[in-house]
């Protein structure tokens, strides 16, 4: 016999049809559960007709000061409007494939937050500033040590964000997890090798030091592999171990170039998994790049953190 259950509390409340009612009318006639639970919520309606009729219907114009309320509008004095992400996925993003992917990537700049790009722009700089400064053959190794590890420290400080405002308003959203993740990525990397770039190219014309082309080769090669680690780490454990590993992993590299490592105990096999992050060929490419992948696929599958409400963890 098949309980009409979910049907009780629209009977109760007289939502059914009428072919609808007369067979839950049939039904409760020779099932005593069902009658019981049929009562039961016809008082609980009965009550709530009750309660509802004693309220004051409200003023005319609440919805109209409601909507008023929920529109953006300038804010003359320049306060930020709380909470500070209500904006930010604010507005159409269209249908189209290309101008929905253009809306999604440009509404992440406002999601990340100011200290990330300033200490990239600052180790890219710093690190500019530096090759220019240093003797002849030395820019080269200088930038493959500061744009790779300006990158993989602002992709730890965007996409593996434990405390994410818009995280839980990005869920309910129609953009899956892992676009919105790959959105952020792609817009990181982005400006971290324009940035790169630019420094090059500054660099190029301040000093003789030899070609942008090869300064660039120096320090990009070395960019895909430990912003893909520090990527998997923070997204699928948390962004501490990918700041913690680009930084270990950059300075047993900086070791390795001085020759300090025999002081510092680092063994030869160390050296030996460090090296081929710097001077990556196509096997460590492709790791890289199957990496990433594999981040983005697990990454909406991943438990939430019992500690924190982040929508990747």
């Amino acid at each position: 016999m098949t309980h009409p259950t979910h049907h009780l509390p629209a009977y109760a409340a007289g939502h059914l049809t009428a072919d609808d009612a007369a067979a839950v009318t049939a039904h409760l006639a020779g099932c005593p559960a069902c009658a019981t639970q049929a009562r039961a919520w016809h008082r609980t309606a009965t009550a709530v007709q009750d309660d509802t009729a004693r309220v004051a219907p409200p003023a005319p114009d609440l919805f109209t000061a409601i909507r008023r309320r929920l529109t953006t509008t300038p804010n003359p004095s320049g306060a930020r409007p709380v909470p500070p992400y209500v904006p930010t996925y604010r507005g159409n993003l269209g249908t189209r494939p290309l101008h929905r992917a253009l809306g999604i990537l440009t509404r992440q700049r406002t999601l990340i937050r100011w200290p990330v790009w300033t200490l990239a722009a600052a180790l890219i700089a710093g690190g500019a500033i530096l090759a220019a400064l240093a003797p002849t053959g030395h820019a080269a190794q200088i930038l493959a040590m500061t744009v790779p590890l300006a990158a993989a420290l602002a992709v730890a400080g965007t996409c593996g964000t434990d405390n994410d405002p818009p995280a839980e308003l990005a869920a309910t959203l129609p953009t899956p997890p892992r676009v919105v993740l790959l959105a952020r990525l792609t817009l990181v990397l982005t400006a971290t090798v324009t940035a790169g770039l630019l420094a090059t190219l500054a660099l190029s014309a301040l000093t003789s030091g030899g070609g942008a082309a090869g300064l660039v080769t120096a320090w990009f090669g070395p960019l895909v592999p430990l912003s893909a680690t520090s990527f998997a780490l923070s997204v699928l454990y948390r962004p501490s171990a990918g700041v913690t590993t680009a930084l270990a992993l950059w300075l047993a590299r900086a070791l390795s170039t001085t020759g300090q490592t025999p002081a510092t105990g680092l063994s030869p096999a160390v050296l030996r998994l460090v090296d081929p992050l710097w001077t990556p060929g196509p096997a460590v490419l492709t790791a890289a790049a199957a990496l990433v992948a594999a981040t983005l696929l697990l990454s909406p599958r991943l438990p939430r953190s019992r500690h924190t409400g982040h929508i990747w963890r």
